[in-house]
């Protein structure tokens, strides 16, 4: 039977790949992408990711050091859009739904993680996760909005 520290390095190594997963991933497309505002957002979520594996490593080490993410509102656009298939030459709009549906999926790990411990210092620090996650999701969504409904006037 696993103990609680062993259960957490795995959650944590998991989470650490992730993270590793995602700056590889937004890097990739960031590459790809002609329009600037949408590159640039991608480049900035590649360097949060590398800072995220980073605080990942720390708190493995010290689980219960004090982190603080604030909630942010949930648009919830990535709940209703549907994956769009990775294929060379993606239209803009499902590279941005693509990446949002990414960080949902983070951050729907971190909430059933919560829910499945009744440490509450652990439970925080998987709350704390998921706000962090969610906010990368918010960004995603308001660039979302931005290219996929764009106004016509």
């Amino acid at each position: 039977m696993m103990n609680t520290r062993d259960t957490l390095d795995t959650v944590f190594d998991l989470a650490i790949s992730k993270e590793a997963a995602a700056h590889l991933f937004y890097s990739e497309l960031a590459t790809k992408v002609k329009h600037p505002a949408v590159r640039e957002t991608l480049e900035r979520l590649a360097k949060e990711e590398v800072k995220h594996q980073d605080l990942l490593t720390v708190l493995k080490a010290e689980p219960l050091i004090q982190t603080k993410f604030d909630p942010v509102a949930d648009y919830h656009i990535a709940e209703t859009e549907p994956e769009p298939e990775v294929r060379p030459g993606m239209p803009l709009r499902d590279v941005v739904s693509l990446a949002m549906k990414n960080e949902q999926q983070a951050a729907t790990l971190y909430r059933r993680l919560s829910a499945l411990t009744s440490a509450p210092e652990v439970r925080d620090l998987f709350v704390n996760l998921m706000n962090m996650e969610l906010g990368h999701k918010r960004t995603l969504e308001d660039l979302f909005v931005d290219i996929g409904y764009p106004e016509v006037f």
